[in-house]
């Protein structure tokens, strides 16, 4: 028990910390959706991750147990935790090519968004880039910095917020973090 203390301590530390930077490190651009396309994604060291945890907690529910208990356990749950961040990681996710206003291209890959070719979209750049739709002015004028700064708000509260379902432990914390993400970083 005298350990939880210090170590609860450094991880509000760790993520005020880490708050404070993607709050200092978000930046928008602005810029027109060029192309829209499909990608394919397939993420092999997420397939890894979710066997070692899998596994760890198949190893952990086996304690006080047989030896060949826990190791079976433990490969059930690696299999289970493979297969499962393997159908959350794979499939395909929107790919968007957006022309900026300096004529440099960014392509954003994401699994939502309802975006037109020609659309004036915001880039958000932090830990995390988002994209969201934005007034016509933003594209063809110089904008007040109040403007843009609202932006650069927005968008660190979304990197926040991305950061947050990240760093979730529960179901329940990890449904809220979502649900807080999809509010702050929807278009």
């Amino acid at each position: 028990m005298k350990f939880l203390a210090p170590l609860s301590t450094m991880l509000l530390f760790a993520t005020l910390a880490a708050t404070a930077q993607a709050q200092q490190s978000s930046a928008v651009n602005y810029g027109r959706v060029e192309s829209i396309g499909q990608e394919r994604i397939d993420n092999s060291s997420a397939r890894t991750a979710g066997a070692l945890v899998g596994g760890v907690a198949g190893l952990y529910s086996g304690r006080n147990r047989s030896r060949s208990n826990r190791t079976l356990r433990a490969l059930g749950g690696a299999a289970l935790g493979s297969a499962a961040t393997g159908a959350a990681t794979g499939g395909t996710v929107n790919a968007f090519t957006v022309r900026l206003l300096d004529n440099s291209s960014v392509r954003i890959l994401m699994d939502h968004g309802n975006f037109r070719l020609n659309d004036c979209v915001a880039v958000e750049t932090g830990d995390f880039t988002n994209m969201r739709r934005v007034s016509e002015q933003f594209c063809i004028a110089n904008v007040p910095n109040d403007l843009t700064n609202e932006h650069r708000r927005e968008a660190s509260e979304c990197n926040t917020a991305k950061q947050a379902v990240l760093n979730a432990q529960s179901e329940d914390e990890i449904r809220l973090a979502a649900i807080r993400m999809d509010i702050l970083c929807q278009d």
